[in-house]
């Protein structure tokens, strides 16, 4: 007959050796270190000796302790567990000062009898269980160290010694034999690695990212009492990451489709030259006229047969002057005008042995949506008294390509990916900020 195994106590009680009180522990076969929550002594007891008292932690926290007191039950991965220890550590300066507190929940799982810590820093959360292997670290004495895995490599985060500040509640090791540790942390976020040396002996640990709004519903926590999150964590995931594939593939395409309309369009209605001419300016006379006001010019006549675009380029011979040139496209059938009025203006010389120029002898102009019909131009020139009268060359093209109008939507529809793309840049530079071993320290 198969004996039945005794179940594991879910608790136990044992006296402080300091003040007395009654402390209730949970992992009553592993945990040998105390807290004491009442007079804060810190002391080891096995069950079979008298209980060893190593010193207290009478300095008040500095985190908030109370969001998950010792004894808080809850569900973590699917199984049931219990928070039965914090400790605040802070990291040790070169300087000797401490500095960064975090706070380190050790939360134990009675079913699988194994144990997570979650570690809570400027609101950002992490869980950290022991790792399954050992890595190798690449360039391990140096900055750019790393840990290279086949889906990613972590890269390294910070490199420190801790100190305990302040411990409740039970332990299965010695907290304060942490104080002898160098840590470094390797990070791919949502995954960081943790790698503790003593003595030339490494232990790993796994530590991912955990949401504010997931610890709470694990310990059935008000979400909005929960501490918030200053700056970037370590491991916070970006936000952009798991949809930024799909953009970009999306934008590429859609710049793909707006390039092959853009050439489509062309094909379909390629440019035409209407009208090719050179136009002489005269000055006009007559005494009613200002000085440099020229007469108005006629193009020749010239037929368009659908509805299109034109552009207009004006090209003048202008030699340090300027020009300002009303000009009116009239149809000849309706008497309907499109008007836009250019000024031209070109200087150029020596000075100090150097050749010097300013200004353009051409301009342009686009007309959209010019209906079907027979046109002609006139052109009300206006210059300066005294140079010689210009000469106009101009040209008329019928459904030119509107460069103008493709890069218009190409920068609509770059804003949104933009945007993302510096989310992702500005989330990356926030998290390395943190660090002493970013991309651009060396």
């Amino acid at each position: 007959m198969s004996e039945t195994a005794a179940p594991r106590p879910e608790s136990a009680q044992l006296d402080c050796p300091e003040c007395h009180a009654s402390i209730t522990y949970y992992d009553v076969a592993g945990s040998e270190y105390y807290a004491c929550p009442h007079c804060h002594a810190y002391f080891k007891y096995s069950g079979e000796q008298n209980p060893k008292v190593f010193g207290n932690y009478n300095k008040q926290p500095s985190g908030n302790i109370s969001l998950l007191p010792v004894g808080t039950s809850g569900t973590l991965d699917g199984q049931p567990c219990r928070v039965i220890g914090i400790v605040e550590r802070a990291e040790l300066a070169r300087n000797g000062k401490l500095q960064y507190n975090w706070l380190e929940y050790q939360v134990y799982q009675p079913i699988t009898n194994d144990y997570a810590q979650l570690s809570l820093f400027n609101g950002h959360w992490m869980v950290i269980r022991p790792a399954k292997r050992a890595y190798r670290v690449d360039g391990a004495r140096g900055r750019r160290a790393s840990v290279s895995q086949p889906d990613a490599t972590y890269r390294l985060y910070n490199r420190y010694q801790s100190r305990v500040v302040y411990a409740v509640g039970e332990f299965d090791w010695n907290i304060e034999g942490d104080d002898q540790l160098s840590i470094s942390e390797f990070i791919s976020p949502p995954v960081m690695l943790v790698q503790e040396r003593n003595k030339g002996k490494d232990t790993w640990y796994r530590a991912e990212h955990i949401e504010p709004h997931d610890v709470a519903k694990a310990f059935s926590l008000d979400a909005s009492k929960m501490p918030p999150r200053d700056g970037v964590g370590a491991v916070q995931p970006d936000p952009v990451k798991a949809s930024w594939p799909a953009l970009s593939l999306l934008t590429t395409l859609a710049f793909g489709l707006l390039l092959l309309l853009q050439i489509g369009q062309h094909v379909r209605h390629p440019d035409t030259t209407l009208l090719q001419a050179s136009l002489q300016v005269e000055a006009d006379t007559a005494a009613k006229s200002a000085p440099g006001t020229g007469k108005v010019i006629v193009s020749p006549s010239f037929t368009l047969d659908h509805p299109a675009a034109l552009q207009v380029d004006l090209t003048t011979s202008l030699n340090n002057q300027w020009l300002e040139l009303p000009v009116s496209l009239v149809n000849e059938q309706t008497g309907q005008g499109f008007e836009f009025t250019k000024n031209i203006e070109f200087y150029s010389g020596v000075e100090g042995g150097e050749s010097w120029r300013e200004g353009s002898r051409d301009a342009d102009a686009v007309l959209s949506r010019v209906p079907a019909g027979r046109y002609h131009l006139n052109f009300y020139p206006f210059t300066e008294a005294g140079p010689a009268a210009p000469q106009i060359d101009v040209r008329v093209t019928a459904d030119p390509p509107l460069w103008s109008n493709f890069f218009i939507v190409l920068f609509l529809l770059l804003i949104y990916p933009t945007w993302q793309y510096i989310r992702r840049a500005s989330h990356e530079t926030a998290r390395w900020s943190q660090s002493d071993y970013g991309p651009t320290d060396s």
